[in-house]
């Protein structure tokens, strides 16, 4: 009887140490909660006129078409909206493909990219080009170039850098 028992608890022991795991949606942390003054896995780093630059935090927040953007969109910063962080860089990519892992190796248009130094400056703008090198569940890779303009003095600045951002799906 003892042996009996014995061979219950084990198979049973058996059945449920091998019964497959449920896989749970990988959650987002909300950006406030991580702070965009701290590391969120991120780097980011560029050059304007000569001047290197540097982050670790930065996010890849891509937004599929629908009611929201005709295209589907990904952009690119280092800072929360509500965040008085600066410098803060922003680069927002329009492409007619779902699916972001299709647009690795592309050469594509930035609609938009804002460089702001101080809540005291306008932002410099313009529009450049971006190449994305690699899309996974976690982050987006790629390099970005441009030529931003001051619309005050119409003066223009290079500017170029990489970035490795945290993954974030806005659906």
């Amino acid at each position: 009887m003892t042996r009996q028992i014995f061979l219950l608890l084990l198979v049973l022991a058996l059945v449920l140490g091998c019964e497959r795991k449920q896989e749970q949606p990988r959650k987002q942390a909300p950006l406030a909660a991580v702070g965009d003054r701290s590391d969120n896995g991120g780097i980011l780093r560029f050059t304007v006129e000569g001047k290197t630059m540097h982050d670790r935090f930065v996010v890849a927040q891509f937004t599929p078409r629908g009611d929201l953007f005709t295209d589907d969109n990904l952009q690119i910063y280092n800072y929360d909206i509500q965040s008085d962080k600066y410098p803060r860089l922003l680069i927002s990519i329009n492409n007619r493909e779902s699916d972001l892992r299709n647009w690795t190796g592309k050469n594509l248009p930035v609609e938009l990219l804002a460089f702001t130094v101080s809540a005291l400056t306008p932002p410099l703008t313009t529009k450049g080009e971006a190449r994305i090198t690699r899309v996974d569940d976690s982050y987006v890779e790629g390099q970005f170039r441009g030529e931003l303009v001051n619309e005050e003095n119409g003066k223009f600045y290079e500017i170029r850098g990489e970035f490795k951002a945290v993954m974030r799906l806005n659906v």
